[in-house]
């Protein structure tokens, strides 16, 4: 890097600019001079400030930024009478300026042009067979082409779109404009006025910013794909949350019928109605009393599993379920497909899958001969296993089309009997603790009950 006025500085003009705005990419770096000698200029590494440039692309995260200080950087090094930078706004189909600097600086923000503009079209179209240089133009080479006689003649479409450009050129004080590419799509363009000095651009000045104008573009437009990916996430979060906000409402609806649906089935025995709630308050009470944790998810699947343990029944027949006698085998084997019919129905409760499995297993025994799978012990789910003691429980009590239910000490007794065979002794210790301090604040405790305590 050379040095100015005898400090060792770094030649990155753009990010001694950032460091006068305070930019946190380029704080604590030198800024350069506001005033540069037009007589003077000092030389200066074209190469190492392209490679700030890429750099500085990869880290600036805001494309109008890195613009800015580019165009501030050209007006300072090169002292111009104004450096522009027109740049394609999609939104609305037109290229506008972005940034101008210099003493006859553009008024940003006033000036547009359209797609189909005379200088647009230049850089843009396919114009073929022109003798003057498409990569960049000078004003003074479209002067000289309008001096020739073919280009005089009016009725030369040629001439009237060179004559345009000029009449453009020379009303904004452009000297030399570069057009930067993304892809062969006109991204932007560099409008630069003469130098104050008086001095002509160099050809390595033109290639320096031909590249200038071709990071702009590149930056431009990487900007834009990322605005357009972070947009398009956005949109695709808006839609898969009303995706599942529509899912969850229609698994609410869904859940409900099959609610109704549980209570049905017991509601054709008008003896035993509201068995489904019964049994979900006693297995609740268990659970607790286990010391089961029955916060957010635990508690919904627990309940719903209690609750709709018994909603295959609604596919067996009227005839085997509400039959008044015992059973007979063959109609025994359909009335033990009210499991696997339950699982079935649930199925399309997509969040409900824990649920199916335990209301799979709610009729597995603690010592393996329960159905349908013949599961044993810690093979049963906790909650299949609560669902067993609790819906024994309330079904002995209530009355049946077959039979009358049975007396409070009578269904205690029945459940300790089947304590370690039927059922989980550690279920049973905790659901008879807790029918305990239920039937307290009733002031009725079976003298069966005097043994169990608070674990």
């Amino acid at each position: 890097m050379k040095s100015l006025d005898g400090t060792a500085l770094r030649i990155l003009k753009i990010k001694r600019n950032a460091a006068l705005e305070s930019d946190p990419v380029f704080r604590g770096m030198p800024a350069m001079p506001k005033k540069v000698d037009l007589l003077t200029v000092p030389k200066f590494d074209y190469q190492e400030v392209l490679r700030d440039v890429a750099r500085s692309m990869v880290r600036l995260k805001r494309p109008d930024r890195l613009l800015k200080l580019i165009i501030r950087f050209i007006d300072r090094q090169f002292g111009l009478t104004h450096a522009s930078l027109l740049v394609l706004d999609p939104k609305k189909g037109c290229y506008v300026f972005v940034n101008s600097k210099g003493a006859k600086r553009l008024p940003v923000g006033l000036v547009k042009f359209d797609t189909n503009h005379p200088v647009v079209q230049w850089f843009a179209g396919s114009q073929k067979k022109l003798p003057i240089q498409k990569d960049f133009l000078f004003l003074s080479d479209v002067k000289k082409m309008l001096s020739r006689a073919e280009f005089r003649m009016a009725s030369n479409s040629k001439g009237d779109h060179l004559l345009a450009i000029q009449k453009t050129m020379q009303n904004l004080k452009v000297e030399l404009l570069v057009p930067g590419y993304f892809k062969d799509t006109l991204v932007g363009l560099l409008m630069l006025g003469r130098r104050v000095n008086g001095r002509c651009f160099t050809t390595q000045e033109v290639t320096f910013f031909q590249t200038l104008a071709h990071d702009c573009s590149m930056a431009v437009k990487t900007a834009e794909h990322n605005q357009n990916l972070i947009e398009q996430n956005h949109e695709l979060e808006r839609r898969l949350q009303e995706i599942e906000r529509m899912r969850s409402k229609e698994q609410k609806t869904y859940y409900e019928i099959m609610r109704s649906l549980a209570e049905e089935v017991h509601a054709k025995e008008p003896n035993i109605f509201g068995h489904v709630s019964e049994v979900e308050r006693l297995g609740m009470m268990t659970a607790r009393e286990m010391g089961i944790d029955l916060s957010g998810n635990t508690k919904d699947l627990l309940s719903a599993a209690l609750i709709l343990h018994d909603v295959g029944k609604i596919g067996i027949p009227d005839n085997i379920l509400c039959k008044p006698g015992q059973l007979t085998q063959e109609e025994w084997k359909v009335m033990k497909t009210h499991v696997e019919k339950g699982a079935r129905i649930l199925e399309p409760l997509t969040d409900f899958k824990r649920v199916r499995e335990i209301i799979m297993a709610h009729h597995e025994r603690f010592d393996g001969s329960g159905y349908p799978r013949g599961l044993k012990g810690d093979e049963i789910s906790i909650e299949a296993r609560i669902i067993a003691v609790v819906d024994s429980f309330h079904a002995i009590v209530s009355s049946r089309c077959y039979r009358e239910g049975r007396s409070l000490d009578s269904a205690i007794q029945e459940v300790r009997n089947c304590s370690g065979t039927q059922f989980d002794p550690v279920v049973v210790d905790a659901f008879l603790r807790a029918l305990k301090k239920e039937l307290q604040k009733k002031g009725e405790i079976p003298s069966v009950l005097n043994e169990y305590s608070e674990a």
